[in-house]
């Protein structure tokens, strides 16, 4: 679970299911779901790709090809609350 700003988000692994996409783009994607995740009927990715809520497949942590993209501005965003929360 993360907290930002006051908010609580769950982090979540998803990516498009079987039959939808090529398998070279069914990237196992980040997201923080918040209160207000899925409300128009897409999640947004760490990377910020919007994908449809009914057509994702959520996945156990460390299944699937990670997106790199997903990945690189995980790592930077933790980074960033860790530092803020350590008062670096």
């Amino acid at each position: 679970m993360i907290k930002a700003n006051d908010r609580t988000a769950v982090l979540a692994v998803g990516r498009l299911t079987a039959g939808l996409t090529g398998e070279s783009r069914r990237s196992a994607h980040l997201f923080d779901l918040g209160e207000d995740a899925g409300a128009n009927g897409f999640v947004l990715a760490r990377c910020g790709s919007e994908l449809p809520l009914p057509d994702i497949e959520w996945l156990k942590l460390g299944m699937g090809m990670p997106c790199e993209r997903c990945l690189g501005v995980g790592v930077a965003t933790d980074q960033a609350l860790l530092r803020r929360e350590l008062g670096a």
